[in-house]
């Protein structure tokens, strides 16, 4: 069999087998683009999920914990109290709740600085993520400049079909056998890879549907606070 029908064999196997691959890549990018989305949803949740509890429910009960405390001094400030031993007592009551409400208030800063600290971290790792989307970016382009040049050339005559022989065919099929093997393996790596981010980002998205019912059910509490605080201060007026 003459070389250029081996050759001829070859290319038809080669363009079966790219057919394959490329079926396998754009499956995998769909797939890759609607795991991004997922995420995309998750993350656009738990920033809904985050000023829902840290600027709603913590801002309402926090509100609710100076009134409570307002109460307290007025309750404190109506007590009678006749003689030493009751202006003390009355006196000593105050500064107890003086300090309940710092010592609140310093566990209250210590969260929120153990939170804080977390968000800074995420934040760094958020701008290495944004580094590393540049650097994609910049490889798309970087690639795209070369196909570019690779047109010109082909559009100038330096590749030219007249220049073929059989030997050389064979080594462009060979190679192009080679980058098939790699480029499969990188597929099937990239499949079972993007079915982890699924499964993942599905796990996520049930924990924060999870939260934000915990949200709205901390907020009714909230509420219920209000109104036993609403009904001590009817009975101050």
């Amino acid at each position: 069999m003459a070389n250029s029908e081996i050759n001829k064999q070859a290319i038809a196997k080669n363009r079966k087998t790219i057919f394959q691959i490329e079926a396998q890549v754009m499956a995998n990018k769909a797939l890759a683009y609607q795991s991004r989305s997922m995420i995309e949803e998750n993350r656009l949740m738990i920033l809904s999920n985050y000023a829902a509890a840290f600027m709603g429910n913590r801002q309402l009960a926090n509100s609710n914990t100076d009134e409570i405390f307002n109460n307290r001094a007025e309750i404190l400030n109506a007590m009678d109290a006749v003689g030493d031993v009751q202006e003390n007592y009355v006196n000593a009551q105050k500064n107890k709740a003086k300090l309940d409400f710092l010592r609140h208030r310093s566990e209250l800063n210590s969260s929120v600085l153990k939170v804080s600290e977390r968000l800074a971290e995420i934040n760094a790792e958020l701008i290495e993520i944004n580094a590393q989307i540049m650097s994609a970016n910049e490889k798309i382009v970087a690639f795209n400049a070369e196909q570019i040049a690779a047109n010109s050339e082909m559009l100038g005559g330096s590749l030219s079909a007249s220049n073929a022989t059989p030997e050389s065919n064979a080594e462009l099929i060979a190679a192009n056998s080679k980058a098939m093997e790699d480029l499969s393996a990188n597929v099937s790596k990239n499949k079972s890879k993007i079915e982890e981010l699924l499964t993942t980002s599905a796990k996520n998205n049930e924990g924060l549907l999870a939260n934000k019912e915990k949200i709205n059910e901390r907020r009714q509490s909230i509420l219920e606070n209000r109104k036993g605080i609403e009904a001590n201060k009817a009975k101050l007026a």
